[in-house]
């Protein structure tokens, strides 16, 4: 199968799914990975944050329903709003997540949970996540050569807890987790024999730098997203 990855939204559904639609009959693409951060922007109010969520979980049905294979990794941005309403973890977020839309909440939370997001994706040694594994956080996490279960049981079990694991590149003073590690921190330590690809840190068009491929190109880039044949090779595709 062709895997297209797809990186951060940030609430521009209204652009974003419309390419993607485009790369899919450009490429005959079976299966579309989106890299996380589908929440948060400058500059939205919460009720166009809950529209754009709701667009994009509707395509997400809609394409999932045509018989497109669709994951959905989660982000730093993403985890605030899959927090139960008024529960603890909810107000620990409302504290602690910079750009979180506590009015939007309610309805981003109701989109978000249909839509069953994961931490990781996998295909052989190639090993897609938000942010990236360094090596350092793999050690930490004691992560297996099938880590993407593991990796899905965090977002599950400890999601403040991913969120809090922020490196000195992002403001942090931890080993910087799968939703924060920033390109600095992955390209100085990435986890060895994986290859990876990651949204997170903002590049102008699909960059690739030894066995890491960088995809957060919808907010200052040219919208490219990548392409992984049936083969293993990697190609950049341009809407």
């Amino acid at each position: 199968m062709t895997v297209l990855f797809v990186g951060d939204v940030h609430l521009k559904s209204a652009r974003v799914l419309p390419a993607v639609d485009r790369a899919v009959a450009a490429t005959g693409a079976n299966e579309i990975v989106f890299l996380g951060d589908v929440c948060d922007d400058w500059d939205v109010t919460a009720r166009q944050a809950v529209v754009a969520v709701r667009m994009f979980a509707d395509w997400v049905h809609a394409r999932r329903a045509a018989g497109l294979d669709v994951t959905v990794l989660a982000g730093n941005h993403d985890l605030p709003y899959l927090a139960r309403p008024r529960s603890a973890e909810y107000h620990w977020f409302r504290r602690e997540a910079d750009g979180f839309k506590p009015r939007a909440h309610e309805g981003i939370h109701d989109a978000l949970v249909r839509l069953d997001m994961r931490m990781a994706w996998r295909r052989g040694r190639v090993l897609a996540t938000h942010a990236g594994v360094t090596g350092a956080w793999a050690a930490y996490a004691g992560l297996s050569d099938s880590p993407e279960g593991e990796l899905d049981s965090r977002l599950r079990e400890s999601p403040m807890h991913l969120f809090d694991m922020a490196g000195p590149a992002r403001g942090g003073r931890s080993v910087p987790s799968p939703v924060w590690a920033d390109r600095t921190e992955l390209e100085a330590d990435p986890w060895a024999g994986w290859t990876q690809v990651v949204g997170h840190t903002p590049v102008p068009t699909v960059t690739n730098a030894g066995k890491l491929w960088f995809c957060d190109t919808w907010t200052d880039g040219d919208s490219s997203m990548l392409l992984l044949s049936d083969g293993g090779s990697f190609t950049p595709v341009r809407p």
